[in-house]
Protein backbone atom coordinates (compact mmCIF):
# COMPACT_ATOMS: atom_id res chain seq x y z
CA UNK A 1 0.00 0.00 0.00
CA UNK A 2 1.53 3.03 -1.05
CA UNK A 3 2.63 5.45 1.89
CA UNK A 4 1.24 9.55 2.14
CA UNK A 5 3.05 11.98 3.68
CA UNK A 6 2.07 15.95 4.17
CA UNK A 7 5.47 17.14 2.92
CA UNK A 8 7.25 14.34 0.38
CA UNK A 9 11.12 14.10 0.79
CA UNK A 10 13.39 15.52 -2.20
CA UNK A 11 14.80 13.42 -4.53
CA UNK A 12 18.38 14.07 -4.03
CA UNK A 13 21.30 13.11 -6.57
CA UNK A 14 24.68 11.57 -5.62
CA UNK A 15 26.47 15.45 -6.42
CA UNK A 16 24.63 17.38 -4.36
CA UNK A 17 25.16 14.80 -1.95
CA UNK A 18 28.57 14.84 -2.29
CA UNK A 19 28.62 18.70 -1.94
CA UNK A 20 26.47 18.36 1.23
CA UNK A 21 29.25 16.00 2.53
CA UNK A 22 32.32 18.59 1.87
CA UNK A 23 30.80 21.98 2.80
CA UNK A 24 29.50 21.50 6.18
CA UNK A 25 32.12 22.50 8.40
CA UNK A 26 34.39 20.34 6.93
CA UNK A 27 32.63 17.47 8.95
CA UNK A 28 31.24 14.18 7.46
CA UNK A 29 27.72 14.72 7.96
CA UNK A 30 26.35 11.96 5.89
CA UNK A 31 27.82 9.17 7.25
CA UNK A 32 25.94 10.51 10.41
CA UNK A 33 22.84 9.36 8.62
CA UNK A 34 20.33 6.57 10.00
CA UNK A 35 21.05 3.22 8.23
CA UNK A 36 17.63 3.11 6.94
CA UNK A 37 17.73 6.97 5.97
CA UNK A 38 20.46 6.25 3.64
CA UNK A 39 18.48 2.67 2.60
CA UNK A 40 15.37 4.86 1.51
CA UNK A 41 17.67 7.48 -0.50
CA UNK A 42 19.78 4.53 -2.23
CA UNK A 43 16.37 2.42 -3.23
CA UNK A 44 13.61 4.56 -3.26
CA UNK A 45 14.54 7.46 -4.98
CA UNK A 46 14.62 8.26 -8.56
CA UNK A 47 18.20 8.16 -8.88
CA UNK A 48 19.09 6.01 -12.04
CA UNK A 49 21.62 3.18 -11.53
CA UNK A 50 24.80 4.77 -12.10
CA UNK A 51 23.85 7.85 -10.15
CA UNK A 52 22.96 5.21 -7.00
CA UNK A 53 26.29 3.63 -7.28
CA UNK A 54 27.91 6.67 -7.20
CA UNK A 55 26.68 7.31 -3.75
CA UNK A 56 28.78 4.78 -2.09
CA UNK A 57 31.88 7.35 -2.67
CA UNK A 58 30.29 8.89 0.39
CA UNK A 59 31.32 6.83 3.11
CA UNK A 60 31.46 2.98 4.13
CA UNK A 61 28.14 2.90 5.40
CA UNK A 62 26.52 4.43 2.10
CA UNK A 63 28.59 1.54 0.18
CA UNK A 64 27.21 -1.09 2.72
CA UNK A 65 23.68 0.37 2.46
CA UNK A 66 24.09 0.16 -1.72
CA UNK A 67 26.05 -3.21 -2.19
CA UNK A 68 23.38 -4.70 0.20
CA UNK A 69 19.90 -3.82 -0.83
CA UNK A 70 17.42 -6.98 -0.98
CA UNK A 71 16.08 -5.67 -4.19
CA UNK A 72 18.85 -5.75 -7.11
CA UNK A 73 17.85 -4.24 -10.30
CA UNK A 74 20.15 -3.58 -12.96
CA UNK A 75 19.95 -1.88 -16.95
CA UNK A 76 22.78 -1.39 -19.31
CA UNK A 77 21.16 1.63 -20.43
CA UNK A 78 19.89 3.80 -16.94
CA UNK A 79 18.58 6.60 -18.81
CA UNK A 80 20.89 7.95 -21.57
CA UNK A 81 24.05 6.50 -19.88
CA UNK A 82 24.69 3.31 -21.45
CA UNK A 83 26.72 0.83 -19.27
CA UNK A 84 30.27 -0.78 -21.11
CA UNK A 85 29.97 -4.67 -21.11
CA UNK A 86 33.22 -4.68 -18.65
CA UNK A 87 31.39 -2.54 -15.96
CA UNK A 88 28.01 -3.63 -16.26
CA UNK A 89 29.09 -6.95 -15.44
CA UNK A 90 31.55 -5.55 -12.58
CA UNK A 91 28.88 -3.97 -11.05
CA UNK A 92 26.58 -7.00 -11.28
CA UNK A 93 29.52 -9.36 -9.77
CA UNK A 94 30.19 -7.49 -6.85
CA UNK A 95 26.71 -7.14 -5.39
CA UNK A 96 25.63 -10.39 -5.96
CA UNK A 97 29.08 -11.77 -4.43
CA UNK A 98 28.55 -9.04 -1.52
CA UNK A 99 25.33 -10.82 -1.15
CA UNK A 100 26.79 -14.41 -1.10
CA UNK A 101 29.82 -13.70 1.29
CA UNK A 102 27.67 -11.61 3.50
CA UNK A 103 24.74 -14.41 3.67
CA UNK A 104 22.32 -11.42 3.24
CA UNK A 105 18.67 -11.92 1.60
CA UNK A 106 17.76 -11.36 -1.88
CA UNK A 107 14.07 -10.41 -2.65
CA UNK A 108 14.67 -9.38 -6.33
CA UNK A 109 16.91 -9.92 -9.22
CA UNK A 110 16.08 -7.58 -12.48
CA UNK A 111 18.22 -7.39 -15.15
CA UNK A 112 17.83 -5.42 -18.74
CA UNK A 113 20.91 -5.94 -21.18
CA UNK A 114 21.09 -5.41 -25.35
CA UNK A 115 24.78 -6.80 -26.00
CA UNK A 116 24.97 -10.79 -26.69
CA UNK A 117 27.62 -11.21 -25.02
CA UNK A 118 26.13 -10.65 -21.67
CA UNK A 119 24.57 -13.90 -22.39
CA UNK A 120 27.01 -16.20 -20.46
CA UNK A 121 27.36 -14.14 -17.57
CA UNK A 122 23.69 -13.68 -17.40
CA UNK A 123 23.36 -17.76 -16.99
CA UNK A 124 26.11 -17.13 -14.05
CA UNK A 125 24.19 -14.64 -12.02
CA UNK A 126 20.56 -16.48 -12.73
CA UNK A 127 22.45 -19.92 -11.08
CA UNK A 128 24.02 -17.36 -8.10
CA UNK A 129 20.07 -15.91 -7.47
CA UNK A 130 18.32 -19.09 -7.38
CA UNK A 131 20.40 -20.77 -5.17
CA UNK A 132 19.97 -17.61 -3.17
CA UNK A 133 16.25 -18.11 -2.91
CA UNK A 134 15.59 -14.97 -5.12
CA UNK A 135 11.83 -14.48 -5.23
CA UNK A 136 11.21 -11.87 -7.99
CA UNK A 137 13.13 -12.80 -10.76
CA UNK A 138 13.32 -10.66 -14.18
CA UNK A 139 15.36 -10.97 -17.76
CA UNK A 140 14.73 -8.79 -20.14
CA UNK A 141 16.70 -8.37 -23.54
CA UNK A 142 16.33 -5.03 -24.72
CA UNK A 143 15.78 -4.12 -28.71
CA UNK A 144 14.18 -6.16 -31.20
CA UNK A 145 17.18 -6.98 -33.31
CA UNK A 146 19.04 -8.79 -30.49
CA UNK A 147 19.15 -12.70 -30.12
CA UNK A 148 17.02 -14.23 -27.91
CA UNK A 149 18.53 -15.14 -24.40
CA UNK A 150 18.51 -19.08 -24.01
CA UNK A 151 17.04 -19.87 -20.19
CA UNK A 152 19.81 -22.31 -18.38
CA UNK A 153 17.67 -25.15 -16.62
CA UNK A 154 18.78 -23.69 -13.12
CA UNK A 155 16.02 -21.48 -13.55
CA UNK A 156 13.47 -24.40 -13.23
CA UNK A 157 15.17 -24.98 -10.05
CA UNK A 158 13.49 -21.89 -8.59
CA UNK A 159 11.54 -23.28 -5.75
CA UNK A 160 11.25 -19.79 -4.05
CA UNK A 161 10.10 -18.03 -7.03
CA UNK A 162 7.24 -15.61 -6.47
CA UNK A 163 7.21 -13.66 -9.55
CA UNK A 164 9.00 -14.33 -12.81
CA UNK A 165 9.16 -11.44 -15.81
CA UNK A 166 10.94 -12.29 -19.08
CA UNK A 167 11.30 -10.41 -22.17
CA UNK A 168 13.01 -11.45 -25.46
CA UNK A 169 14.30 -15.45 -23.62
CA UNK A 170 13.51 -18.49 -25.01
CA UNK A 171 12.59 -21.61 -23.22
CA UNK A 172 14.86 -24.41 -24.62
CA UNK A 173 14.11 -27.43 -21.93
CA UNK A 174 13.06 -30.60 -22.68
CA UNK A 175 9.24 -31.23 -21.39
CA UNK A 176 9.85 -35.06 -20.86
CA UNK A 177 12.93 -34.92 -18.41
CA UNK A 178 12.93 -31.66 -17.05
CA UNK A 179 11.97 -31.06 -13.54
CA UNK A 180 10.28 -27.63 -12.78
CA UNK A 181 9.66 -26.58 -9.23
CA UNK A 182 7.43 -23.39 -9.34
CA UNK A 183 5.70 -24.59 -6.70
CA UNK A 184 5.83 -20.87 -5.16
CA UNK A 185 4.84 -18.95 -8.28
CA UNK A 186 1.95 -16.65 -8.57
CA UNK A 187 2.93 -14.25 -11.23
CA UNK A 188 4.16 -15.38 -14.59
CA UNK A 189 4.76 -12.29 -17.51
CA UNK A 190 5.63 -13.76 -20.60
CA UNK A 191 6.49 -10.68 -23.35
CA UNK A 192 8.18 -11.80 -26.83
CA UNK A 193 9.16 -15.39 -25.59
CA UNK A 194 9.81 -18.05 -27.80
CA UNK A 195 8.07 -20.90 -26.34
CA UNK A 196 6.35 -24.66 -27.18
CA UNK A 197 2.52 -25.45 -26.39
CA UNK A 198 3.54 -28.30 -24.61
CA UNK A 199 6.77 -26.13 -22.89
CA UNK A 200 4.15 -23.66 -21.65
CA UNK A 201 1.76 -26.34 -20.40
CA UNK A 202 4.08 -28.18 -18.23
CA UNK A 203 5.06 -24.56 -16.77
CA UNK A 204 1.41 -23.99 -15.99
CA UNK A 205 1.02 -27.25 -14.67
CA UNK A 206 3.66 -26.62 -12.45
CA UNK A 207 2.25 -23.40 -11.26
CA UNK A 208 -0.27 -24.66 -8.49
CA UNK A 209 -0.42 -20.87 -6.71
CA UNK A 210 -0.68 -18.61 -10.01
CA UNK A 211 -2.50 -15.67 -9.11
CA UNK A 212 -1.41 -13.33 -12.76
CA UNK A 213 -0.18 -15.06 -15.86
CA UNK A 214 0.47 -12.29 -19.03
CA UNK A 215 0.89 -13.41 -21.99
CA UNK A 216 2.38 -11.09 -24.77
CA UNK A 217 3.35 -11.09 -28.59
CA UNK A 218 5.42 -14.80 -27.91
CA UNK A 219 5.21 -16.95 -30.93
CA UNK A 220 5.74 -21.07 -30.64
CA UNK A 221 2.36 -21.42 -29.29
CA UNK A 222 -0.62 -22.33 -31.53
CA UNK A 223 -2.75 -22.57 -27.90
CA UNK A 224 -3.47 -21.89 -23.94
CA UNK A 225 -5.69 -24.44 -22.47
CA UNK A 226 -5.61 -23.64 -18.90
CA UNK A 227 -7.46 -25.92 -16.23
CA UNK A 228 -7.84 -25.92 -12.89
CA UNK A 229 -5.85 -22.82 -11.56
CA UNK A 230 -8.19 -22.16 -8.37
CA UNK A 231 -5.98 -19.14 -7.35
CA UNK A 232 -5.60 -17.66 -10.89
CA UNK A 233 -6.88 -13.90 -11.02
CA UNK A 234 -5.81 -12.13 -14.40
CA UNK A 235 -5.07 -13.60 -17.13
CA UNK A 236 -4.08 -11.35 -20.15
CA UNK A 237 -3.26 -12.60 -23.68
CA UNK A 238 -2.27 -10.27 -26.45
CA UNK A 239 -0.54 -10.20 -30.18
CA UNK A 240 0.11 -14.36 -30.12
CA UNK A 241 -1.02 -16.50 -32.83
CA UNK A 242 -3.35 -18.75 -31.22
CA UNK A 243 -6.04 -20.82 -32.40
CA UNK A 244 -8.05 -21.67 -29.18
CA UNK A 245 -7.59 -19.82 -25.49
CA UNK A 246 -9.29 -21.83 -23.15
CA UNK A 247 -9.32 -21.19 -19.30
CA UNK A 248 -10.89 -22.76 -16.45
CA UNK A 249 -10.70 -20.72 -13.20
CA UNK A 250 -13.26 -20.48 -10.46
CA UNK A 251 -11.40 -17.27 -9.44
CA UNK A 252 -10.74 -15.30 -12.28
CA UNK A 253 -11.81 -11.33 -11.88
CA UNK A 254 -9.92 -9.77 -14.69
CA UNK A 255 -9.86 -11.74 -18.31
CA UNK A 256 -8.41 -9.99 -21.39
CA UNK A 257 -7.37 -10.98 -24.98
CA UNK A 258 -5.83 -9.17 -27.87
CA UNK A 259 -5.96 -10.81 -31.63
CA UNK A 260 -3.57 -10.75 -33.85
CA UNK A 261 -4.71 -8.99 -37.20
CA UNK A 262 -3.43 -9.65 -40.62
CA UNK A 263 -3.20 -7.01 -43.68
CA UNK A 264 -6.38 -4.94 -43.59
CA UNK A 265 -6.90 -4.79 -40.12
CA UNK A 266 -8.58 -8.16 -40.06
CA UNK A 267 -7.75 -10.65 -37.35
CA UNK A 268 -6.98 -14.43 -36.93
CA UNK A 269 -9.45 -16.54 -35.98
CA UNK A 270 -9.79 -17.74 -32.33
CA UNK A 271 -11.50 -19.83 -30.18
CA UNK A 272 -12.23 -17.76 -26.88
CA UNK A 273 -14.41 -19.81 -23.84
CA UNK A 274 -14.05 -19.16 -19.89
CA UNK A 275 -15.65 -22.20 -18.44
CA UNK A 276 -15.51 -20.67 -15.14
CA UNK A 277 -15.91 -17.98 -12.86
CA UNK A 278 -19.53 -17.44 -13.44
CA UNK A 279 -19.68 -15.12 -9.83
CA UNK A 280 -16.20 -13.43 -9.92
CA UNK A 281 -15.37 -12.37 -13.33
CA UNK A 282 -15.64 -8.30 -13.33
CA UNK A 283 -13.31 -7.21 -15.65
CA UNK A 284 -13.72 -8.51 -19.26
CA UNK A 285 -11.61 -6.60 -22.29
CA UNK A 286 -11.84 -7.98 -26.02
CA UNK A 287 -9.75 -6.78 -28.98
CA UNK A 288 -10.12 -7.92 -32.35
CA UNK A 289 -12.01 -11.00 -31.09
CA UNK A 290 -13.72 -13.35 -33.63
CA UNK A 291 -17.28 -13.51 -31.69
CA UNK A 292 -20.35 -13.21 -33.20
CA UNK A 293 -23.79 -11.96 -31.38
CA UNK A 294 -24.88 -15.22 -30.21
CA UNK A 295 -21.53 -16.22 -28.74
CA UNK A 296 -21.24 -12.72 -27.22
CA UNK A 297 -24.85 -12.98 -25.46
CA UNK A 298 -23.80 -16.52 -24.31
CA UNK A 299 -20.52 -15.37 -22.35
CA UNK A 300 -22.41 -12.30 -20.98
CA UNK A 301 -25.43 -13.53 -20.03
CA UNK A 302 -23.05 -16.42 -17.48
CA UNK A 303 -21.26 -13.79 -15.74
CA UNK A 304 -23.29 -11.48 -13.83
CA UNK A 305 -20.79 -9.00 -11.96
CA UNK A 306 -19.10 -7.71 -14.62
CA UNK A 307 -18.16 -4.25 -13.76
CA UNK A 308 -15.92 -3.08 -16.37
CA UNK A 309 -16.66 -4.18 -19.93
CA UNK A 310 -14.32 -3.55 -23.46
CA UNK A 311 -15.29 -4.31 -26.77
CA UNK A 312 -12.73 -3.02 -29.35
CA UNK A 313 -12.21 -3.87 -32.90
CA UNK A 314 -14.69 -6.92 -32.52
CA UNK A 315 -15.83 -6.61 -36.39
CA UNK A 316 -18.28 -9.36 -36.37
CA UNK A 317 -20.57 -7.92 -33.91
CA UNK A 318 -23.86 -6.56 -35.19
CA UNK A 319 -26.29 -6.54 -33.09
CA UNK A 320 -25.33 -6.06 -29.33
CA UNK A 321 -27.50 -6.61 -26.32
CA UNK A 322 -26.19 -5.59 -22.77
CA UNK A 323 -28.56 -6.15 -20.07
CA UNK A 324 -26.73 -5.44 -16.38
CA UNK A 325 -27.41 -4.13 -13.17
CA UNK A 326 -23.49 -4.26 -11.64
CA UNK A 327 -21.87 -2.50 -15.12
CA UNK A 328 -20.23 0.51 -13.87
CA UNK A 329 -17.47 1.26 -17.27
CA UNK A 330 -18.33 0.13 -20.94
CA UNK A 331 -16.11 0.86 -23.76
CA UNK A 332 -16.75 0.13 -27.21
CA UNK A 333 -14.44 0.96 -29.61
CA UNK A 334 -13.48 0.70 -33.11
CA UNK A 335 -15.81 -1.57 -34.77
CA UNK A 336 -16.70 -1.69 -38.10
CA UNK A 337 -20.67 -3.67 -38.60
CA UNK A 338 -22.96 -3.11 -35.79
CA UNK A 339 -25.88 -1.63 -36.38
CA UNK A 340 -27.76 -1.29 -33.02
CA UNK A 341 -26.48 -1.35 -29.51
CA UNK A 342 -28.87 -2.01 -26.51
CA UNK A 343 -27.36 -0.90 -23.84
CA UNK A 344 -29.63 -1.63 -20.60
CA UNK A 345 -27.36 -0.77 -17.03
CA UNK A 346 -28.82 1.44 -14.98
CA UNK A 347 -25.38 1.70 -12.57
CA UNK A 348 -23.45 2.77 -15.44
CA UNK A 349 -20.96 5.64 -14.93
CA UNK A 350 -18.12 5.32 -17.39
CA UNK A 351 -19.17 5.00 -21.01
CA UNK A 352 -16.41 5.53 -24.35
CA UNK A 353 -17.41 4.98 -27.73
CA UNK A 354 -16.35 5.76 -31.03
CA UNK A 355 -17.99 5.22 -34.49
CA UNK A 356 -19.64 6.89 -37.35
CA UNK A 357 -23.35 5.90 -36.40
CA UNK A 358 -25.47 6.08 -33.21
CA UNK A 359 -26.37 2.53 -32.84
CA UNK A 360 -26.73 3.09 -28.57
CA UNK A 361 -29.54 6.19 -29.22
CA UNK A 362 -32.28 4.35 -27.06
CA UNK A 363 -29.61 3.92 -24.25
CA UNK A 364 -30.07 6.11 -21.07
CA UNK A 365 -27.34 7.97 -20.36
CA UNK A 366 -28.98 9.45 -17.22
CA UNK A 367 -26.75 7.38 -14.33
CA UNK A 368 -23.48 8.40 -16.31
CA UNK A 369 -20.53 10.52 -14.28
CA UNK A 370 -18.13 10.50 -17.40
CA UNK A 371 -18.45 10.26 -21.28
CA UNK A 372 -16.59 10.46 -24.25
CA UNK A 373 -17.68 9.80 -27.60
CA UNK A 374 -15.59 10.45 -30.68
CA UNK A 375 -17.69 9.74 -34.01
CA UNK A 376 -15.77 9.48 -37.13
CA UNK A 377 -18.26 10.94 -40.01
CA UNK A 378 -19.00 9.06 -42.84
CA UNK A 379 -16.84 9.95 -45.96
CA UNK A 380 -20.05 11.71 -47.57
CA UNK A 381 -19.67 14.07 -45.32
CA UNK A 382 -17.89 16.87 -47.22
CA UNK A 383 -16.99 20.38 -45.60
CA UNK A 384 -18.81 21.13 -42.25
CA UNK A 385 -21.64 19.64 -40.04
CA UNK A 386 -24.54 20.35 -41.91
CA UNK A 387 -23.52 17.69 -44.74
CA UNK A 388 -24.45 15.57 -41.83
CA UNK A 389 -27.61 13.24 -42.42
CA UNK A 390 -30.36 15.00 -40.37
CA UNK A 391 -31.29 11.59 -38.23
CA UNK A 392 -27.79 11.01 -36.94
CA UNK A 393 -27.87 15.58 -35.85
CA UNK A 394 -31.68 14.20 -34.45
CA UNK A 395 -30.18 11.09 -32.29
CA UNK A 396 -27.41 12.94 -31.04
CA UNK A 397 -29.51 15.88 -29.84
CA UNK A 398 -32.23 13.12 -28.24
CA UNK A 399 -29.36 11.91 -26.74
CA UNK A 400 -27.19 14.77 -24.83
CA UNK A 401 -30.72 15.92 -23.55
CA UNK A 402 -31.29 12.87 -21.58
CA UNK A 403 -27.68 13.68 -19.88
CA UNK A 404 -27.76 14.63 -16.37
CA UNK A 405 -26.03 17.92 -16.31
CA UNK A 406 -26.88 18.42 -12.50
CA UNK A 407 -23.81 16.15 -11.94
CA UNK A 408 -21.72 18.78 -13.02
CA UNK A 409 -20.88 16.54 -16.27
CA UNK A 410 -19.03 18.34 -19.24
CA UNK A 411 -20.15 16.15 -22.27
CA UNK A 412 -17.53 16.66 -25.89
CA UNK A 413 -17.94 14.96 -28.71
CA UNK A 414 -15.12 14.33 -31.08
CA UNK A 415 -15.17 14.45 -35.05
CA UNK A 416 -12.34 14.23 -36.54
CA UNK A 417 -13.56 14.60 -39.71
CA UNK A 418 -14.42 18.23 -39.83
CA UNK A 419 -13.78 21.92 -38.07
CA UNK A 420 -16.58 22.52 -36.47
CA UNK A 421 -17.62 23.30 -33.03
CA UNK A 422 -21.53 22.45 -31.94
CA UNK A 423 -22.89 24.35 -28.79
CA UNK A 424 -26.04 22.59 -27.37
CA UNK A 425 -27.54 25.03 -24.87
CA UNK A 426 -29.88 23.48 -22.19
CA UNK A 427 -31.94 24.87 -19.21
CA UNK A 428 -30.82 27.87 -17.93
CA UNK A 429 -30.11 26.45 -14.12
CA UNK A 430 -28.00 23.67 -15.39
CA UNK A 431 -24.50 23.15 -15.62
CA UNK A 432 -23.94 24.21 -19.51
CA UNK A 433 -22.66 21.34 -21.18
CA UNK A 434 -19.68 21.61 -23.78
CA UNK A 435 -20.50 19.66 -27.20
CA UNK A 436 -17.32 20.14 -29.15
CA UNK A 437 -16.15 19.00 -32.58
CA UNK A 438 -12.95 19.32 -33.83
CA UNK A 439 -10.41 17.69 -36.06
Amino acid sequence: MEEWCTTPPRKAKPRKLLEIAETVHGEDRMSELPVHIIHHIVCNTSLNLDEAARTCVLSKRWYYCWISRPHLEFSQLSGNVHMTLEKFVTLVDESLQFHVEQKIRLEEFILTYHDPNLASPTDGWIELVVKHNVKVLGIHVSGSESPYYILPDVIYAAKELAKLGLSRCKFEFDISNTNIRFCCLKDLFLYNVHISDGQLQRVIDTCPFIRNLTILDCDGISKLHAFGLVHLEILAVASCKLESVIVQAPNLRDYGYAGVHSIDDIFLPCKIAILDAYNTLQILTLTGASITDQQFDDVFSKFANISELSLIKCYMLKNLKIVSGKLKKFTLTQWRNLKKATIQAPNLLEFYFDGDKMPFSSMNPSSLERARLDFVLPDTVISNFGDVDRSWYTNLHLFVQKFNYSKGLIFAISCHKIKSILIYEIQEKLLFPRVMMSR
